[in-house]
């Protein structure tokens, strides 16, 4: 193949392939994952139980509860019955401190998720019937609670997430709170 302009001979290349296509694939794929980041990050945010700002907590799957806590260890056998009992203070600072008293009860961060110990494990704390987070101890932060009225639920736990029980009934304490 000859050069018209120069006279010299080139080697034979492929035609230049337009990047359009590149571009359009690329642009597709990138808008693709976009949207399913957005939609997995909007349903994060549904389930969002607390915020620093505020609380957005819509009922999901059900409502409240949910995960281990359709299952029990019933704990009429034990010798020593676990008890539970809340109060929960206004922090100066902003938010609310629960504070969460057991007796025949240890909380074990360590074995969370392991074989069950009699006496042992953790509790979730519930905001409305929403799930806010595990506890670990005998004190829990909350974040800025909207104005009104909110109901503040804690229930024991077993290492292995099932919800400990007396009597048929999950081992739970609530405390009402008003915001103004």
């Amino acid at each position: 193949m000859t050069d018209s302009n120069s006279g010299t001979h080139q080697p034979d290349r492929p035609p230049q392939r337009s990047h359009r296509g590149s571009l359009l694939v690329t642009f597709i794929g990138g808008a693709l994952i976009g949207a399913s980041v957005f939609w997995t990050g909007s349903e994060l945010l549904e389930t969002t139980a607390a915020t620093t700002d505020g609380m957005t907590m819509p009922a999901k799957d059900g409502g409240s509860h949910a995960g281990h806590a359709g299952m029990m260890v019933a704990v009429d056998d034990w010798a020593a019955k676990p008890t539970l009992d809340t109060d929960i203070y206004a922090d100066p600072v902003g938010g609310w401190n629960l504070n969460v008293k057991t007796s025949n009860f240890t909380f074990d961060a360590a074995n969370a998720g392991r074989d069950n110990v009699e006496g042992n494990g953790h509790a979730h704390v519930y905001v409305n019937g929403m799930k806010l987070g595990r506890i670990y101890g005998d004190w829990y932060h909350i974040a800025n609670l909207p104005k009104g009225r909110h109901e503040i639920s804690v229930s024991l736990y077993a290492n292995d997430h099932r919800g400990l029980a007396l009597g048929g009934a999950k081992i739970t304490s609530t405390t009402k709170v008003t915001v103004e």
